[in-house]
């Protein structure tokens, strides 16, 4: 079992490859949605001169038609640039990867889509090599997906989970309409005695729950290929120590280290032991 980072710095890169991370992930500039850490083609350059691991980039926004060719230019670019897959929304990335014939393999990340061997199976035959599994399965579903699918898997099992996104910047349109003074692009909004923060970026809004995700309960029963972790909102220091904590618990399989993990970020399972259950409402 590998460990994938998602950071806010490529800064962060060799310091976290000492800890034990297999590889990282990074959005790409104007083409991703949801990272807190988006790079540009010549970042990937400069990275792949002191880091030479496993480098994934997220290509995860919706493509306007108008955006087709620049992005068929960018994944030939990237094509070059040894990178170990793109993590993709869009079906556009994929018929562009098979019509060029590219060898860079995808990952496909359809957020709440990747929830059975089915599909999965689906998209393998596509040419999809990767799947991130979505957030809203349990541990059962996902260790079924395994147990009955060729693709290698990510699990998002520590950091502060994305629970809708807006093309609209509504912290721009919303201090406009205020005239109240707007000190940065993150904030904390109180709801029903919750925490949700707020984050504006160039394509967008993303609202994630207050409480990061821990899994760190299922990892010595989770059958995947890769654990992502993510930094973003977090303080680096805190970071760190929970990183470490995780190497550990896989290195180890002792279930004591869960408590001290807990002690540190928290014990939200988000729905590795709840089964989403979908309600039609009645008339009348």
């Amino acid at each position: 079992m590998k460990f994938a980072i998602i950071t806010n710095s490529i800064n962060n890169i060799l310091e976290y490859a000492k800890i034990g991370a297999n590889a990282f992930i990074f959005g790409l500039k104007n083409y991703s949605s949801g990272y807190n850490n988006e790079i540009t083609i010549d970042d990937i350059k400069k990275i792949r001169e002191f880091y030479n691991g496993e480098l994934f980039i997220a290509i995860n926004k919706n493509i306007f038609n108008r955006e087709l060719e620049e992005l068929e230019n960018i994944m030939l670019e990237l094509d070059e640039l040894n990178i170990s897959g793109i993590l993709f929304y869009d079906l556009a990335v994929l018929s562009i990867k098979n019509r060029l014939e590219l060898k860079t393999p995808l990952v496909w990340n359809q957020t709440h889509m990747v929830t059975n061997y089915n599909t999965c199976n689906y998209y393998y035959d596509k040419g999809c090599e990767f799947g991130v599994i979505s957030s809203e399965i349990t541990l059962d579903e996902i260790n079924e997906i395994k147990e009955k699918t060729k693709m290698k898997l990510f699990l998002n099992i520590l950091g502060y989970q994305i629970m809708g996104y807006s093309r609209r910047h509504l912290l721009d349109n919303y201090f406009k309409s205020t005239d109240k003074k707007r000190d940065n692009n993150t904030y904390i909004i109180k709801n029903n005695n919750e925490d949700y923060i707020i984050q504006e970026e160039e394509n967008g809004n993303a609202l994630y729950y207050g409480k990061p995700l821990n899994g760190s309960v299922i990892v010595n029963n989770v059958n995947v290929d890769y654990l992502i972790l993510n930094d973003n909102n977090f303080e680096k220091e805190k970071f760190i120590k929970t990183f470490i904590l995780y190497k550990k618990l896989v290195d180890t399989k002792d279930d004591n280290i869960v408590k001290e993990i807990d002690d540190l970020v928290g014990d939200n399972r988000g729905f590795f032991f709840t089964k989403t259950i979908y309600k039609v409402k009645k008339n009348g």
